[in-house]
C-alpha cells in the first residue's frame, strides 16, 4: 500500500509519506530502555541490597555490631570521597589539608549512621529491581530502579541508585529514596551552613559531629524502647 502510494503521489501523500518514515525514525531513536539496560549494574544493585537484608535480619545483635556491618557495606561499595567532595559544592576548596582530613572521616561516619538509621525503618521488606538505563553520554554512570516491598501490605517505596562504572566495577554516588536524592539533599544543607557562618569551614565541621552526636542518641533512645517494650510482654 505504501508503494502503491509512492508510485502515483500527490504532494500531499508524499509529505504524508516522509512524515510517517521521520516519525517512525524518531521513534526508533528514542527507544532506549531494553538495549540501554545494564544487567552488572543491576546485579551490583541487587547484592547490596540483598546483604543489607541479611545484616537487617540478624538476631542478637547489639545496634553497635549492626552498625559495623553496615560500615563495612558502605564503605565497600559507595565513593564516600567524591560524595563528601561533591556535598560542598563551592566551598570543596575551602578546608585545609587537616580540615579535609577531618572532614571526610566526619562524612564516612555520617552516612553510615544516617543509611543505617535509615535502613533500620524498612522491616519484613523485600527488595526488587525493577529497571536501568545509562545516565550522561559517556558511559560512565548509571541509574538502577528498583523498590522495597512489605509483607505488610504497605506501599512499596522507590528506590534509585546512581552508579559509578570503576575499573573494579561500580560505586554508588548517590541513592534517592521517595523522590529525593539523599547526597544533593547533604550538599544544600552543607552548603547552608557554612555559607550562615560567613564561610567558616570550621561551623560545618561541628555540624556534623552534633549530626552524628544525635544520631548515637536516637540509637540508644530506640535500644531502651525496645528492651522497654520486652521486659513489658514478660511481665505480662
Amino acid at each position: 500500500m505504501t508503494w502503491q502510494l509512492w508510485q502515483s503521489p500527490s504532494p500531499a501523500r508524499r509529505s504524508f509519506i516522509v512524515g510517517l518514515v521521520l516519525l517512525a525514525s524518531i521513534a526508533f531513536v528514542a527507544m532506549p530502555a531494553s538495549a540501554a539496560r545494564d544487567e552488572p549494574a543491576e546485579a551490583f544493585v541487587n547484592d547490596i541490597a540483598s546483604e543489607a537484608i541479611e545484616i537487617l535480619g540478624r538476631e542478637g545483635f547489639t545496634p553497635e555490631e549492626l552498625e559495623a556491618s553496615f560500615r563495612t557495606l558502605f564503605v565497600g561499595n559507595m565513593d564516600v570521597p567524591r560524595i563528601g567532595l561533591f556535598a560542598l559544592g563551592q566551598y570543596a576548596r575551602t578546608p585545609t589539608s587537616e580540615q579535609k582530613t577531618e572532614y571526610l572521616a566526619l562524612v564516612e561516619e555520617f552516612i553510615v549512621k544516617v543509611y543505617a538509621s535509615r535502613l533500620s525503618d524498612y522491616t519484613d521488606q523485600q527488595f526488587a529491581v525493577l529497571s536501568s538505563q545509562p545516565k550522561g553520554s559517556r558511559g560512565k554512570e548509571v541509574i538502577v530502579a528498583s523498590q522495597i516491598e512489605f509483607t505488610t501490605g504497605r506501599a512499596p517505596v522507590p528506590v534509585e541508585w546512581w552508579l559509578l562504572k570503576t575499573d573494579d566495577g561500580f560505586k554508588v554516588f548517590d541513592v534517592k529514596v521517595l523522590g529525593i536524592w539523599m547526597a544533593q539533599e547533604q550538599r544544600s544543607t552543607f552548603i547552608s551552613v557554612i555559607r550562615n557562618n560567613g564561610g567558616n569551614f570550621s561551623s560545618l565541621l561541628e555540624h556534623i559531629e552534633t549530626q552524628i552526636a544525635q544520631a548515637n542518641q536516637d540509637r540508644d533512645v530506640k535500644v531502651t524502647e525496645a528492651d522497654t517494650a520486652v521486659a513489658t510482654e514478660t511481665t505480662q
